[in-house]
């Protein structure tokens, strides 16, 4: 069982954060920095990676860091037709497995070194997914990871 108590405090912090990077008070490559070490500071106490940055994933691209506008697509690496531990894989790429068009292409074409590979599972996520799945919410969540959020 894992501690979802260190997810939602790193998620605290991702929130913290993007509230800087939003403001131009730190850069983005900062703001990328950051947020990796949230996402693994949790496995210090068996935490769930997914928790401790929920904050960015619905609107979010895991490799540009631009905030995707509500309803242009945000491609999910795990709705990919690869096999799960190929798919962990892709993490190494990315902060988080959201990705918009352009930065799925890149990572998926260079991921399975071929030029086509991007466009072929954007296809298939497309047609196996809902389009709710896929879709950027275009704003951060009012909730960490469904509990409202404390005063700040």
């Amino acid at each position: 069982m894992s501690c979802h108590d260190i997810g939602l405090g790193m998620n605290s912090v991702v929130r913290t954060v993007m509230t800087l990077l939003d403001e131009g008070r730190i850069t983005k490559d900062a703001a990328k920095v950051l947020v990796n070490s949230c996402r693994n500071g949790v496995n210090w106490c068996d935490g769930n990676e997914g928790e401790a940055i929920d904050y960015i994933t619905g609107c979010i691209c895991g490799r540009c860091f631009n905030k995707i506008p509500k309803g242009e697509k945000l491609y999910y690496v795990y709705d990919t037709s690869f096999s799960l531990s190929d798919t962990d894989k892709l993490f190494d790429y990315t902060l988080n497995g959201r990705l918009c068009k352009e930065c799925f292409d890149l990572v998926i074409n260079e991921f399975c070194n071929d030029e086509k590979a991007g466009e072929r599972e954007r296809n298939y996520i497309e047609e196996h997914q809902k389009e709710e799945d896929y879709l950027s919410t275009g704003e951060y969540p009012d909730h960490n990871n469904k509990y409202r959020w404390p005063r700040d």
